[in-house]
């Protein structure tokens, strides 16, 4: 019998990190934020703690699959709102990805280089749905909010880190 890469443990630690990143994703949506279309992306938390702490594969994993249920959950799969969570999604994870593995970077860095990519992911693809370019004056604003929402992003994921490397990988427990 061939033995799995992922211990039971492994994937419940996967499957409650993606059951949080889709409560969190969904329940940011009613928050109120003054330009349309922006949310606080406190979901991007979860995949920093994995891109620093586990593999690229899973951060990918919960990425995806999290994009995909909130889909799901909202109705709203396939439709453009969706491509563009779908884009911004894809190029906040190759932001990350990148600036995480930069030591000059933090957590709070990476973080924010990953909201505005995100930015920019969602603005190419409303530019090509809709054809205009006007779209363009709408990305200082929202990559201005970005910063902030970048930085707290950031912060939180470096405090779940710090609890996650105690608990979830047994160092309070007296494991390896």
């Amino acid at each position: 019998m061939k033995k799995s890469r992922y211990s039971i443990r492994k994937i419940v630690v996967l499957a409650i990190f993606l059951a949080i990143s889709v409560v969190v994703s969904y329940v940011e949506s009613f928050i109120p934020i003054p330009i349309p279309g922006v949310k606080l992306g406190l979901a991007n938390v979860i995949i920093l703690v994995l891109l620093y702490d586990d593999t690229i594969g899973n951060a990918f994993l919960v990425l995806i699959m999290r994009i995909f249920l909130v889909g799901l959950i909202r109705g709203s799969l396939f439709t453009p709102t969706w491509f563009m969570s779908l884009s911004g999604g894809m190029f906040a994870f190759v932001a990350m990805l990148i600036f995480s593995r930069i030591p000059l970077f933090s957590s709070i860095g990476t973080s924010v280089m990953g909201s505005i990519s995100h930015c920019i992911g969602q603005i190419i693809v409303a530019i090509c749905m809709l054809s205009s370019l006007g779209l363009l004056y709408y990305l200082p604003w929202i990559m201005l909010l970005s910063l902030g929402t970048g930085i707290m992003s950031g912060f939180l994921a470096i405090l779940i880190r710090k609890r996650y490397k105690e608990i979830i990988l047994g160092n309070d427990l007296g494991h390896n």
